[in-house]
């Protein structure tokens, strides 16, 4: 099976590529990337698609700055919703397109006491679903996955789970809030599982038409009580100064309205990744 990965400099999209890459029934293709590229970043990847004519799409890519001036703006449309309609136009010409996958935010589902995306990421990302419905049919498939917290090796992102690591390894104190809003982890090789698992049913035609699905652990915890749990199964203590504001939309409530992939759990064991991550 032909896949093309948009988006592979990421964390994500570098994970799912390597995973993907070590095995022999695909044909993995790194497509342009927007870093180099930038304005010519889509038409790049267009002579891409109608070049490899891959069967699979996985866009990973995104922009995610949090910020509503309009030089923000155009590149959050651009890259999470323009590109992605150019793309998927670009791919269903090819008579062999089989599927196209991509990732959003658990932010586009709102939390239990408000359903609306929590800022403009999220919206952009939400947006797309839209056009996915339009975009699919009885002979391909379009999958949507909202991503929750995801974590794990070689993740160089500005997330908490990092600096909490970083600041732990080099023994140092770590700004953070009171802890009440809610994570839900999920690691990188779950993930990588999770594709593959998509994958296969890709091929034997299992999944067709627009589906949305999310990719939580539905088992959220408490930022503080995760901070207990790191001081429970770590060699030493976490060191925290709990004196940050929150940000404007935060997530105090946990999403529940989960709907993950059919017959798809986690493989990995939170506390056993945890102590690769912090102790090893």
């Amino acid at each position: 099976m032909r896949i093309g990965i948009i988006g592979s400099t990421g964390f994500i999209g570098k994970s799912i590529y390597a995973f993907l890459k070590s095995n022999t029934n695909f044909k993995v293709t790194k497509f342009a990337s927007f870093y180099k590229y930038k304005n010519k970043w889509i038409d790049k990847i267009i002579k891409e698609i109608n070049l490899n004519k891959p069967e699979v799409i996985i866009n990973c890519s995104a922009y995610t700055k949090l910020n509503n001036e309009k030089n923000y703006l155009k590149k959050l449309i651009n890259t999470n919703i323009y590109s992605n309609i150019i793309f998927l136009n670009e791919a269903v010409k090819n008579n062999n397109f089989k599927s196209y996958i991509s990732f959003g935010t658990k932010w586009e589902l709102g939390n239990t006491k408000n359903k609306v995306p929590l800022n403009l990421y999220a919206a952009s990302k939400k947006a797309n679903d839209s056009f996915y419905e339009f975009y699919s049919n009885n002979q391909n498939s379009i999958i949507s996955l909202k991503l929750f917290d995801t974590y794990g090796a070689n993740d160089n992102r500005d997330k908490l789970m990092n600096s909490l690591i970083e600041n732990y390894k080099n023994d140092k104190t770590l700004n953070m809030t009171e802890g009440k809003q809610y994570l839900d982890y999920v690691n990188i090789k779950d993930i990588c599982l999770l594709i593959s698992k998509i994958l296969k049913d890709v091929k034997f035609s299992k999944i067709r038409g627009f589906h949305s699905y999310t990719v939580s652990s539905k088992r959220p915890i408490k930022l503080v009580n995760f901070v207990k749990l790191l001081n429970k199964i770590l060699k030493k203590k976490v060191k925290i100064r709990m004196k940050k504001k929150y940000r404007k939309n935060e997530t105090f409530y946990p999403t529940k309205n989960y709907n993950n992939y059919p017959n798809w759990d986690l493989k990995c064991n939170f506390e056993e990744e945890l102590k690769k991550l912090f102790d090893k």
